[in-house]
């Protein structure tokens, strides 16, 4: 194994430590969420641009287009998501969160962020500044790859 693939292995064994901590330490209220996780994935999905119809949402998350109607029937009655006519395709939708929906999403990401903010927070400038490189570098080479992913679909 070249020093890369380990290096690379061993930062995934890593960031699976640190999610499984994150996802530890959320707030009790994360238990009694009233939304189902499928949901909320379709939810942050629509929000973060990596889906615009309902097709792409049930797509990305592999559940059936039926079972997708269902996931936004419920994300629009709770004022969550708007549908729309597509434009590019009057026979489907396209999708939009609305205010409420971004409101949730600033929550969940608040829950996620907390425990890592406290974590940062303990740490010596240098550490945190060698995180903020690595971390850019990490943001850069994902946008890249999806940006080659988008191409390639076109």
């Amino acid at each position: 194994m070249d020093e890369s693939t380990r290096l690379i292995q061993q930062i995934l064994e890593l960031d699976i430590r640190l999610q499984r901590q994150v996802y530890a330490g959320w707030p009790s209220t994360w238990v009694e969420f009233k939304w189902p996780v499928g949901t909320i994935r379709a939810l942050l999905l629509i929000s973060s641009g990596h889906a615009e119809t309902p097709g792409q949402v049930a797509d990305l998350l592999r559940v059936s287009r039926t079972t997708m109607t269902g996931i936004l029937d419920r994300l629009e009655s709770d004022g969550l998501i708007a549908r729309s006519i597509n434009p590019d395709d009057r026979r489907s939708f396209a999708l939009e969160v609305t205010e409420g929906g971004q409101e949730l999403v600033r929550q969940i990401d608040s829950w996620r962020s907390e425990p890592l903010r406290a974590a940062m927070a303990t740490m010596d400038e240098a550490s945190l500044k060698a995180l903020l490189t690595g971390i850019e570098a990490l943001t850069r080479a994902m946008d890249l790859r999806r940006q080659h992913e988008v191409v390639g679909e076109g």
